[in-house]
């Protein structure tokens, strides 16, 4: 028989815990960052979102301070949190409606909500010039993996459903440049 402290304590390292607020926000951006198939593994996929979101918020506004001081514009800075903020909630959304309509996958918007906000954990380095880059491809391979945990799928599956989100993201942005009244990208001859 296992012990219930043993296990709650298990589980704790694999939610962000906002009671223990430094040492769990940074031992859960260790874990994602470093052990993301475990993390992802003993990730409660229920429970509510309020810590997952709260760790998402964390990284967003660490990641913000960063960008802040070396950039110094305020336009930059309020995109960056409110983008950096509601986006990973809009795309867990989205990958959820893709996830369980395509693939037929079952689990909840609230999974895939949590594993949107873990990969967050990037932001606390995203912010270093040149490796930024790098490592936001690195957040889509976390995220990839964590629905594949998530919703019990491939992570070819799980890849092919983020590569529909983002096509889903240019579409609309297009539709939303053109309604705008932009002019369309066109090609040169």
């Amino acid at each position: 028989m296992t012990d219930p402290t043993t296990s709650q304590e298990q589980e704790a390292q694999y939610d962000f815990v906002p009671s223990n607020f430094l040492s769990s926000l940074f031992g859960t951006a260790k874990r994602v960052l470093l052990s993301p198939k475990l993390f992802y593994k003993r990730m409660k996929k229920e429970g509510g979102v309020r810590n997952p979101a709260l760790f998402l918020v964390c990284c967003v506004l660490i990641h913000t301070l960063f960008v802040s001081l070396s950039l110094r514009n305020p336009t930059i800075v309020v995109r960056n949190i409110t983008y950096g903020i509601a986006m990973p909630f809009v795309t867990a959304g989205i990958l959820f409606f893709f996830i369980t309509r395509f693939f037929k996958a079952s689990g909840t918007y609230q999974a895939a909500l949590r594993v949107n906000a873990y990969a967050a954990a990037v932001n606390l380095v995203t912010w270093i010039p040149m490796v930024g880059l790098l490592l936001e491809f690195y957040r889509l391979y976390l995220i990839a993996l964590g629905l594949s945990y998530a919703f019990s799928i491939r992570v070819s599956r799980a890849a092919l459903a983020i590569l529909m989100t983002l096509i889903t993201y240019m579409v609309l942005g297009y539709v939303v440049y053109h309604v705008l009244g932009g002019q369309a990208p066109t090609v040169a001859p």
